[in-house]
């Protein structure tokens, strides 16, 4: 026996294997560019199959490619003057990132210099405060600048976040309130510009308690949008609303952190700590994005789960014959 060769040790074998998996990645990238649909790849049910049999590497591009005809996609259904805010803003924001990293240490320095003149005057809080309060109104944005700009003024401290919690959950109600009495329309329109807003209204539907809509506040959704979706929603209270925006009210406390870290990365000359500072705020945003990811795929399996059980128990019903008197026609 221990002179019989293995035929898995044969390179031809290897090579056929190599050559099928690349038949079927060349496969799968004419299906890449001969789908038109809204997903910008090929078919979701096609996805768990044809993906077994590819290597990891492959696997990768794959998704890369699903993701690039996606967003080529969606760029191409956008109209005239929406491509072209949407390319000047990507000019501005690399035209910024060069203009940080050529001048970062003047910008730190600066920016030190602003926030402790910002701190020192006493309707700073009011200003920030209101300025929040506006930003939940959608289409509205400055949220996550906002936020940070305070923990860069006031730090991680209790006064920052006061004004932060203050400022969101008070604009949250009234964007909710605003948008489920008098402007309901367009609140469905907002519901239904993003798949996962329908999905999470779905889930919703079912139970709409504070504590998944808590839930949805810390999923990886547009603030202000989220605030005018949610009030397309039948069945969701404004006290339930109001509730959960209390309960996810700490997480304000990671702008707060990542403001103060900027501030200290101005303060600082020593280039170890400008780095464990930066890599801190990385870390943070890395953390938080995970997390909120994470609760945004287990609620989705969750929905997925509640559709399959509510068409399960509909077949049942469509099946079974009622032998009741009263249920015969004639």
């Amino acid at each position: 026996m221990s002179g019989q060769s293995n035929p898995f040790d044969d390179p031809a074998v290897d090579d056929n294997i190599n050559e099928f998996n690349e038949a079927l990645f060349n496969e799968l990238n004419e299906d890449l560019e001969l789908d038109n649909s809204l997903t910008g790849g090929p078919p979701e049910e096609h996805d768990m199959l044809d993906m077994y049999n590819l290597t990891p590497r492959q696997r990768f591009i794959y998704n890369v490619k699903k993701l690039g005809y996606h967003i080529v996609n969606e760029y191409g259904e956008l109209s005239l003057w929406k491509k072209m805010l949407l390319t000047m803003c990507g000019a501005a924001m690399c035209v910024t990132g060069v203009l940080l990293l050529v001048y970062h240490n003047a910008v730190l320095v600066k920016l030190v210099e602003v926030s402790d003149e910002l701190s020192s005057k006493k309707s700073t809080p009011f200003i920030l405060c209101l300025l929040v309060f506006i930003v939940g109104f959608p289409p509205l944005i400055g949220f996550s600048f906002l936020s940070t700009s305070t923990g860069l003024i006031y730090g991680v401290s209790l006064h920052g976040w006061i004004i932060l919690a203050i400022g969101s959950v008070g604009g949250s109600i009234a964007s909710f309130a605003l948008f489920k009495n008098i402007l309901r329309s367009r609140a469905e329109r907002l519901l239904h510009m993003n798949k996962r807003f329908e999905a999470f209204a779905s889930v919703l539907q079912e139970n709409n308690s504070y504590w998944l809509l808590a839930l949805l506040r810390l999923c990886p959704f547009p603030y202000s949008l989220t605030n005018g979706a949610i009030a397309s929603i039948y069945g969701i209270s404004l006290k339930n609303f109001a509730i959960a925006n209390v309960i996810t009210s700490p997480k304000l406390l990671i702008y707060l952190f990542i403001g103060s870290r900027i501030k200290n990365m101005g303060e600082t000359t020593s280039a170890g700590s400008r780095l464990f500072d930066f890599a801190s705020i990385l870390v943070t945003i890395a953390v938080f994005t995970l997390t909120a990811w994470l609760l945004y795929f287990r609620t989705q399996r969750r929905y997925r789960e509640m559709s399959q059980t509510t068409t399960t128990a509909a077949n049942q019903n469509n099946g079974t014959v009622s032998i009741e008197p009263d249920s015969f026609e004639i």
